[in-house]
């Protein structure tokens, strides 16, 4: 029997190309080839075909699921000197209340076998969990004990246990990668991670009490299932794929008690907070809302209408606002700063997600208004949002990065579709100045994901130039043909003119323009023309090409936000 012989490269390949339904946020890159092609020069579309290739290639990095190379099963773990790995374990000791009461952790005696023995531990989701949480909380400039957590971690990692028997270790050390884990902060690497705790949650019943658990087994496995099934929902609307818990299956499965619930106050210690669980509350009972967001974004008013949804994630809010408002003044007088800061964090975290589902819902002429001002409110509190892996309250690390596209080209398309007569382009210009420097201040935050941040604050910064450039052009349309120029003391009122100093007239766009979700190919020739200059050459296909405004269904009203960082190259953490 013959077999046919492959390619030695071909057979390095690795067939991880994962799937992506009709409904996500990367719906352009089937939809920005054709929007694009009308932008193509008379004798010259090589920069067309440039960016079609540029797609190929993202879209074959997202297809994909890969992740940093594994440490060699060779490599050794790291094993402290005794005084070392017992100050480890008091700092574990003490960071791991704030995982209460979604992380229950083993005895004293695995504990100290995860410091000193982690090689004999069978379960390897300990010393995972164990090295992730300090990792996060550890101060950012203590690179020896990091880079030492870090490899102990991926070490363990190599168990394939982790991924295929299903247990509550388990599940919580994948749920923590999800939400926090630095080095698996890529969009689809995190709900990769999530996918598999989400099926060995179902594989082992997580929900339904068996007949050895005791009331706090049970009520623990309650908060760890109902936080699986809040990132679920997120993770779910952020890609359009098919909820992992459909709540058709599980919309009866009770939530924790009250009491238990109150476990959850990572702002302080001494667990007399009722904040924490106001936020854990709600939050599972926004989950629930997003699960008919979902529904109306990718098949239609088949059951609710947008209208109905609407009316209920207002009435949501604002029962949630009073109720958080409420529980943050009843600390405030016995709180320290800090914890007045994260109670904040937890509010404006609350806000930001609430005004993102809107933006998504409200797509469409009936409510662009509305949408408009969400979009607005949610930049304007980002600056409220600016915080780092020691925080709990902030949620999804790849969320805060990637999240504020939405509302940021919703402001965008607004100020660059706008006509000559149009004046309030600088609130919203600050809106955009707002959002460049959030991401310098994120990138002050991160460790390994600084240069993210940085390749999402130089994003920003082009739009933000482009459309500045863009209200340049308003400006001299309506100033009359007499009238003397900007004084120098006028154009200095300007705050956001010193923000970044960019040269635009060696940048080429197109790059930048191309990534424009398809239903803004209006606003790309808008920004192609202006920064062509007084004379651009028609294009011969002009009466071929159809209409400058594709319809884009509901369902790609996300920003394609997630492929951006693969465009400008690779992080070196390979994510």
């Amino acid at each position: 029997m013959a077999f046919e012989q492959t390619n030695a490269n071909d057979a390095e390949k690795v067939d991880s190309e994962v799937y992506i339904g009709p409904s996500h946020s990367f719906s352009f890159l089937k939809e920005t080839p054709v929007g694009i092609r009308r932008l193509a020069q008379p004798g010259d579309d090589s920069f067309v075909q440039g960016a079609i290739s540029e797609i190929d290639k993202m879209s074959s990095r997202l297809r994909s699921s890969e992740v940093r190379t594994p440490i060699e099963s060779s490599s050794r773990f790291h094993i402290p000197s005794k005084s070392a790995g017992y100050s480890l374990l008091g700092k574990f000791l003490e960071y791991a209340e704030l995982g209460k009461p979604f992380f229950s952790f083993p005895s004293e005696d695995i504990l100290r076998q995860v410091v000193f023995e982690p090689e004999n531990v069978r379960e390897r989701a300990w010393v995972v969990s164990f090295n992730y949480i300090l990792l996060a909380a550890i101060s950012t400039h203590d690179d020896e004990h990091e880079e030492k957590l870090r490899q102990n971690s991926q070490l363990a990692l190599n168990d394939s246990r982790i991924f295929l028997e299903p247990s509550l270790a388990n599940i919580q050390a994948l749920a923590l990668l999800a939400v926090h884990g630095e080095d698996y902060a890529a969009p689809n690497t995190s709900w990769m991670l999530l996918g598999h705790a989400c099926r060995q949650a179902e594989a082992l019943g997580l929900h339904i009490r068996s007949g050895k658990d005791t009331l706090n087994e049970w009520q623990h496995k309650l908060c760890l299932f109902w936080l699986l099934f809040t990132l679920d929902k997120s993770c779910a609307l952020a890609f359009g794929r098919p909820a992992f818990l459909p709540l058709s299956v599980y919309q009866h499965v009770p939530l924790p008690d009250e009491q238990f619930m109150c476990k959850f106050s990572p702002h302080e210690k001494t667990q007399n907070s009722s904040f924490g669980s106001v936020v854990l509350k709600s939050t599972i009972t926004l989950a629930k809302l997003m699960s008919d967001v979902l529904v109306v974004l990718s098949v239609g008013e088949s059951g609710k209408s947008k209208e109905d949804i609407w009316s209920n994630l207002e009435g949501w809010f604002a029962a949630t606002r009073v109720a958080l408002t409420q529980a943050m003044e009843d600390e405030q007088a016995s709180a320290d700063a800090h914890q007045i800061r994260e109670m904040k964090l937890g509010i404006n975290s609350v806000n930001f997600q609430y005004l993102h589902i809107l933006t998504l819902l409200l797509k469409g002429d009936r409510s662009s208004a509305l949408r408009l001002s969400c979009a607005r409110e949610a930049i304007s509190i980002l600056p409220s949002l600016v915080s780092n892996w020691g925080s709990v309250y902030n949620g999804v690390v790849w969320q805060l990065l990637y999240y504020p596209f939405t509302p940021f080209f919703v402001i965008f398309e607004n100020i660059v579709q706008q006509p000559s007569q149009y004046t309030g382009y600088e609130d919203d210009l600050r809106l955009l100045a707002t959002a460049v420097n959030y991401y310098a201040e994120m990138r002050s935050q991160m460790r390994l994901l600084s240069s993210l941040c940085s390749k999402l604050e130089h994003t920003t910064s082009v739009f933000f130039q482009l459309a500045q450039s863009h209200a340049g052009n308003l400006d001299r349309e309506k100033a009359p043909k007499d009238k003397a120029p900007i004084s120098q003391e006028e154009e200095s009122v300007r705050p956001w003119d010193d923000l970044i100093n960019m040269d635009l007239s060696d940048l080429n766009i197109t790059p930048y323009l191309n990534w424009l979700p398809i239903d803004m190919s209006h606003t790309s020739q808008i920004l192609e023309t202006e920064l062509q200059g007084p004379n651009p050459q028609p294009s011969h296909n002009s009466e071929e090409c159809g209409p400058a405004h594709s319809e884009k269904p509901i369902s790609g009203s996300t920003f394609d936000w997630f492929l951006w960082d693969d465009y400008y190259g690779s992080s070196n953490v390979g994510l």
